[in-house]
């Protein structure tokens, strides 16, 4: 009796949450409406090159190999986007036009000195039982066709800890230094870490871009829908093109 009960209140349930995040959709729509209506001043349409940043999460192993540990839960979206393809071309675009390439990978000590493992929630718990992510294996290793190559100005930061790009590398105090003020981010995965970027860079004051196409999530549909109803309220969600796009890439005249 109790599970039929569970089961007819699950409709009910996903009408709530369809109505929830409706609710966060209007509010942004809302916000913009009104921000417009202050004459507060609009988003920017066009980006400068030097002050953008790309910021590239968790290109490796586990999730750019088949024999991967997190492959099989990325390869579906990965191949509906032509996600690794995709990239490359986007990296080869934007370091033409000048925009800093940055490369963020995850990293441990092999006896994960840098770890609680007491800490209740799961994610680094998780890292120390699979004994994942040990710096010098091959499991730590980055997808290599995305290394710059002589004569390329990326930044290639040491491994981080933390679940955000700018924990613990020094990255927001490189960006500050080099005048950087936008930050487009890719990478794996748009339910964590990718996330847990975004979030970061929107709280250090960057204008934040979200490469829809450069992405993939451990759960496709939670995924997507967090793209569509909540990566809205940290940053401007946008293709590889129209990113490109705002520096005039595929113009006549190039910048």
């Amino acid at each position: 009796m109790r599970t039929m009960n569970r089961l007819a209140a699950i409709p009910a349930l996903k009408a709530r949450a369809m109505v929830g995040a409706a609710a966060i959709t209007a509010m942004i729509l809302f916000g913009a409406a009104s921000a417009n209506g202050q004459g507060l001043p609009p988003v920017a349409k066009e980006l400068n090159p030097a002050q953008t940043a790309l910021v590239l999460v968790d290109f490796q192993y586990p999730f750019t190999s088949p024999d991967g540990a997190n492959y099989r839960n990325v390869k579906k979206e990965m191949d509906e986007k032509r996600l690794l393809d995709g990239t490359l071309e986007l990296v080869r675009k934007a370091r033409s036009l000048g925009v800093l390439v940055v490369h963020i990978t995850e990293g441990y000590s092999s006896d994960y000195r840098e770890l609680d493992p007491t800490n209740p929630g799961g994610f680094h718990r998780g890292q120390i039982l699979r004994q994942a992510w040990k710096i010098g294996t091959k499991e730590q290793s980055y997808y290599e066709p995305l290394l710059p190559a002589a004569g390329d100005k990326d930044l290639v930061l040491p491994p981080r800890v933390q679940t955000t790009a700018f924990g613990g590398t020094g990255l927001n105090e490189i960006l500050r230094s080099r005048g950087i003020k936008n930050v487009a981010v890719a990478g794996f995965t748009t339910d964590v870490c990718v996330y847990a970027t975004v979030t970061n860079a929107y709280d250090l004051g960057y204008h934040v871009y979200a490469l829809r196409e450069a992405m993939a999530g451990y759960f496709t549909e939670q995924s997507e829908q967090m793209l569509k109803n909540t990566y809205p309220m940290w940053s401007k969600v946008v293709s590889n093109d129209e990113w490109l796009a705002m520096f005039g890439f595929g113009q006549t005249t190039q910048r």
